[in-house]
């Protein structure tokens, strides 16, 4: 075994030798930051190897790193390998050392029916003339739950807990399971949690069941993300590792538990005191939570083991909470249309509206969804990874020292950090900004194309010392403007950016025109996810990703997601909803319709 410490944190881990730096990362609980699942393709995983023998550069850095960077030691985690003791340097924009925590995103009021009871009995007691069981005797003074049947662990419970609280007992209920009995008439503190299990980022939202309140908030980065930025890396990896599935399964209960835990921390509140748990995800997610082979969603014809709402026992999720509670899984509609879009359809009420609504969830997955009015169309286009930092020569995920908003104000750029930390890369919310900052200022033509020679008159000098490089080597630079391999804006960003937007506003397209609808006929364009938070978007408007609509229709919905998750644990009536939703929608499969393409190569244009 050999010794690996990494800097700045000072952490340390044993390894084998031979192991990958990325691998030696994790059994040390450290998190990088790998896009492209460890093939050597994104470059991202920059490590310096400060000491220590590692294996010679493979082809795969030659090609990402400079023969300058290879000189000072400044290698790809996931290619080298450890050959013997080593300190090694992992900078901010490597590591996942925290997520930008989203927004609650809207919660609508929404009557108190919860799949959960604490229900408190005095019962008559045992006489001779009245010789009913304990259980039948609990049972009759609860006879709004005909289907009442119990588990055994309450039932064991059961007769100690009468005469302790002399026939006065709360009844403790998940659906019609009876789980717990306790004596007295003070209901114990019960508690529910709605889980969003995102490509990128896990939030989890805890809420008394009893009183319907929102208690606590976390986030954190998906374990998953180290085989992979999307979901076709991840199902790649479990195609091509024996054990795969489960690896993600596990890896996705982690991230699960963990973002549970911390909100449960935060208020000071244990496990056990969450009595169900409901969860949404985009299909590829659902079927790794649920440890289901995900490889079909990739194929034609996309088909998906399961799109059907489950309920499981705690044991078989393997969610650490109260272990005779319930965990509920939300329907997915299609192979790439999951039940996160249902619990945005399902927060934001869109088919309740009298006008046409759009509803765009922006990841490495696009899901779409239209409200014509009269029927209800959905969507999925591969946008990839660019958007949230992937394939972006200097992008990241939302953490500190991201660029997150790029103005022009006073003849040059300003630009806004998350923790107003120096910058290290831009996520993309900064993105989008600096895209419309280039295409407003003339610096990027409608092609997508740099400038090249003179630029316009109009363009402040500050701004044009910015711009360096020549032809394809053309960038913006949006830090320090003589720090020419600092954040920058790069011909081959403006590509990825292309493809894209053009995924996402080719899907708008064509389901406006199935549905017989203009950009004009929609009265709102509500923007899911990260996004929707923090995406400007008069950036969006200006990109083209976005139909041509009044920029007051436009309406940043924040986690809706999130928030149908919620709904569905507060609600049985909204977690009905839930379903009818899946089972209402059309899906439209474009990825094999000639119109897509030729829609998609139109939307690439800047307009």
């Amino acid at each position: 075994m050999i010794t690996v410490r990494f800097e700045p944190d000072g952490t340390e881990a044993a390894v084998a030798a031979s192991t990958l730096v990325s691998d030696a990362a994790n059994a040390a609980d450290l998190s990088l930051h790998l896009p492209c699942g460890g093939r050597g393709s994104c470059g991202k995983c920059r490590v310096h190897v400060l000491v220590g023998k590692v294996s010679e550069p493979t082809e795969a850095e030659r090609a990402a790193l400079s023969e300058e960077e290879l000189g000072r030691g400044v290698r790809l985690a996931c290619q080298t390998r450890l050959l013997g003791d080593a300190v090694i340097e992992l900078p901010p924009e490597t590591r996942v050392i925290g997520t930008k925590a989203l927004q609650g995103g809207l919660l609508r009021p929404v009557a108190l029916a919860p799949n959960v009871h604490q229900i408190p009995l005095t019962l008559p007691r045992p006489r001779l003339e009245d010789q009913r069981s304990d259980f039948d005797r609990l049972a009759d003074a609860m006879p709004q739950f005909r289907r009442l049947h119990a588990c055994p662990a309450a039932l064991r419970s059961l007769a100690g807990a009468l005469r302790e609280g002399e026939f006065q007992v709360v009844a403790g209920l998940v659906g019609h399971r009876l789980v717990d009995v306790r004596p007295g008439l003070v209901r114990p503190r019960t508690l529910g949690a709605a889980v969003d299990i995102g490509t990128t980022t896990v939030v989890a939202y805890i809420a008394d069941l009893l009183t319907g309140r929102q208690l606590a908030t976390s986030a954190t980065y998906n374990e998953q993300g180290r085989h992979g930025a999307d979901v076709i890396s991840r199902i790649e990896y479990c195609n091509t590792h024996e054990g795969g599935v489960e690896q993600l399964r596990r890896l996705a209960l982690q991230s699960v538990n963990t973002v549970i835990g911390e909100a449960l921390k935060s208020i000071g509140a244990a496990p056990e005191e969450v009595y169900e748990v409901t969860v949404v995800g985009n299909t590829a997610m659902n079927h790794l939570f649920l440890g289901l082979d995900p490889r079909y969603l990739a194929q034609a014809p996309y088909i998906p083991v399961t799109s059907r709402a489950h309920e499981l026992r705690p044991e078989d999720a393997g969610i650490l909470m109260h272990p005779r509670g319930s965990v509920f899984t939300l329907p997915t509609i299609a192979g790439f249309v999951g039940a996160d879009t249902v619990g945005v359809i399902l927060a934001t009420e869109m088919m309740e509206r009298e006008h046409p609504a759009l509803a765009i969830d922006i990841g490495t997955n696009g899901e779409v969804a239209l409200w014509s009015g009269e029927r209800l169309l959905v969507a999925s286009c591969a946008a990839g990874p660019a958007f949230e930092g992937a394939q972006i020569e200097r992008g990241m995920r939302a953490a500190p020292g991201a660029i997150e908003h790029v103005r022009v104000d006073g003849g040059d750029l300003r630009i806004q950090t998350i923790g107003g930390q120096p910058p290290v890369g831009i996520c993309g919310s900064g993105l989008f900004d600096a895209m419309a900052a280039a295409l407003e200022l003339q610096l990027v033509e409608s092609s997508g194309r740099f400038r090249d020679g003179d630029l316009p008159d109009s363009v402040p000098e500050a701004v044009r010392a910015r711009v360096v490089g020549e032809g394809n080597e053309r960038r913006l630079l949006l830090g320090p403007p003589d720090d020419a391999e600092g954040v920058y804006l790069s011909q081959r960003d403006v590509r990825q950016i292309q493809l894209a937007k053009g995924a996402v506003r080719a899907a708008v397209d064509l389901l406006l025109d199935f549905a017989g609808l203009t950009p004009e006929d929609l009265g709102e364009v509500l923007l899911a996810g990260a996004f929707g938070n923090y995406v400007d978007p008069a950036s969006a408007l200006r990109m083209g990703m976005l139909p041509p609509v009044p920029l007051e229709r436009i309406v940043g919905v924040g986690n809706a997601a999130g928030a149908g998750a919620l709904l569905a644990l507060l609600s049985l009536e909204e977690r009905q909803r839930a379903i009818d939703i899946a089972a209402s929608a059309e899906h439209i499969e474009l990825s094999r319709r000639p119109e897509f393409q030729i829609a998609f190569m139109d939307a690439m244009v800047f307009p």
